[in-house]
């Protein structure tokens, strides 16, 4: 896990992603995102589109025409988000780990560990449930638009292992995050473990993520605030060549381990074709959603626990998040 900060641009960037994995249930810790879901539409092309260039250019080449069956093992893409099946395209507004647990887990008659205490995540639905997103907007809504990374001047930003595209740090997603951390803020986990590479940022930016971490449990709100949408997390190429096993299926050729061009040649592509829509190229929140983390920063496609619709406030369980398959023939 990167310990360096994610975007250059509108300051030191803390490191959402550190705090995203997610740990079993029986290890007594369960971290939730509470996340803007893309809506259908150009943002959440263009963000499909990306991991989709990502995972074909981590696609090692098959060794040779001779070793085929051998090369069917080595061609994985060594990508680990999949925005088409696994994952859903997200800005997150608050995450962090909350006591939500069973003081001790239980196994029904089917086997099956019930983790989670029902009643403690009832009243943390509630919660949300209560909240007024129309009337704490003041009933304006809340675009969306890709953001340049000011050291580049790119619409992404690659930091370590994991790829990005910045989204407008606008007053809307601003004041969402902020009413969602403290209205959860007594439902967070104690005590809360400062993540390790908040120790290497320079003073005074140390000291007040630190405190931000210690008091809502996260050191990405407030002025850490960063908002930006997952498209990419290849831990393999952030290896250091030193580190590589060349008997491993996952080992990268010379090559690409001595730096991360591919990737970078890969988002500057898809760079030039955001490039051409990019003054059009604006959606608008419609709704705030509540999921389990995976790896890189990224929320299971299939952890939803609820839905609020920003326009009316209505609360929904179902499936609300977009079909995904219908860009999967645009992009492919």
């Amino acid at each position: 896990m990167s310990s360096q900060s994610l975007f250059p641009f509108g300051g030191a960037m803390v490191a959402i992603l550190t705090l995203t994995v997610l740990f079993p249930l029986l290890c007594q810790s369960v971290h939730l995102d509470i996340h803007v879901p893309l809506p259908q539409g150009c943002l959440k092309y263009h963000a499909l589109l990306a991991n989709r260039l990502l995972g074909a250019a981590s696609r090692p080449p098959p060794p040779s025409q001779t070793e085929k069956d051998a090369a069917d093992k080595l061609a994985q893409p060594s990508e680990e988000v999949d925005l088409f099946s696994e994952h859903t395209p997200h800005v997150t507004l608050y995450l962090s780990d909350f006591d939500l647990e069973m003081d001790a887990p239980k196994t029904d008659s089917a086997g099956v560990v019930a983790a989670l205490n029902q009643t403690k995540v009832d009243a943390f639905l509630n919660v949300l449930s209560s909240l007024n997103f129309t009337e704490i907007l003041d009933g304006n809504n809340c675009p969306l638009s890709f953001a340049k990374d000011q050291s580049t001047n790119a619409f992404y930003t690659i930091n370590g292992a994991y790829t990005m595209l910045p989204i407008e740090s606008t007053e809307c997603l601003q004041t969402l995050s902020t009413t969602l951390l403290h209205s959860l803020q007594s439902y967070l986990r104690y005590p809360i473990v400062v993540p390790n590479w908040v120790a290497e940022l320079p003073e005074p930016s140390r000291s007040a993520a630190i405190y931000r971490s210690r008091t809502y449990g996260s050191a990405n709100v407030l002025d850490g605030f960063q908002p930006h949408v997952t498209v990419g997390f290849d831990p393999i190429s952030d290896t250091p060549p030193a580190m590589h096993d060349p008997t491993s299926k996952d080992s990268l050729s010379l090559k690409d381990q001595s730096s991360l061009q591919w990737r970078d040649d890969t988002m500057k592509q898809w760079n030039e074709a955001y490039k051409q829509v990019r003054e059009t190229c604006i959606d608008e929140v419609q709704g705030i959603a509540l999921g389990k983390t995976s790896v890189g920063g990224t929320v299971l496609a299939s952890s939803r626990m609820g839905y609020w619709n920003l326009a009316h406030n209505v609360k929904d369980d179902g499936p609300h998040d977009a079909n995904q398959k219908g860009y999967y023939a645009i992009v492919e």
